[in-house]
């Protein structure tokens, strides 16, 4: 008695085949038969490269946001440096101004800043952290805003 499956036969128990819950008995069959069979081979092989795709895609979808919230993160952290750099730049650019306004600087305004340096340094620093809060509270407020219109 011949045991040969016909293919249609096969291609119902390939799927089974794949997640490995057919018999022993089954599984040696269907090896010989695609073994002989072109046709049933293409399919199989079909089958084990949408499996591969589906795992593929499957660790894909496990955080699909991570690279955003990182990117997100790093445009916060990258505004608190320059908020804080032009708050701190605040002090040096009255001083500026004032220099312009008279077209030079006066020798009084350079034996203060000999003297006092760290006040300007220490004011500086002051308001740079200053802008650098109110950036991150900008930064909270509109992500309520954000929250409230998706909700």
């Amino acid at each position: 008695m011949n045991k040969r499956l016909p293919c249609y036969i096969i291609s119902d128990l390939l799927p089974l085949y794949q997640d490995d819950i057919v018999s022993e008995q089954t599984k040696k069959e269907i090896d010989q038969h695609v073994n002989e069979c072109k046709d049933c081979k293409k399919k199989m092989d079909a089958m084990k490269m949408q499996i591969d795709l589906q795992t593929t895609n499957a660790e894909l979808k496990t955080d699909p946001f991570k690279k955003v919230r990182f990117y997100q993160k790093a445009l916060i952290v990258l505004g608190a440096v320059i908020a804080f750099i032009l708050g701190a730049c605040y002090p040096v650019a009255i001083l500026g101004f004032a220099v312009l306004e008279r077209g030079k600087i006066a020798t009084y305004q350079i034996e203060r800043l000999k003297n006092l340096w760290y006040i300007l340094a220490l004011r500086s620093c002051a308001t740079g952290i200053i802008v650098c809060a109110v950036y991150f509270l900008l930064i909270l407020l509109i992500r309520k805003r954000i929250s409230k219109k998706a909700a």
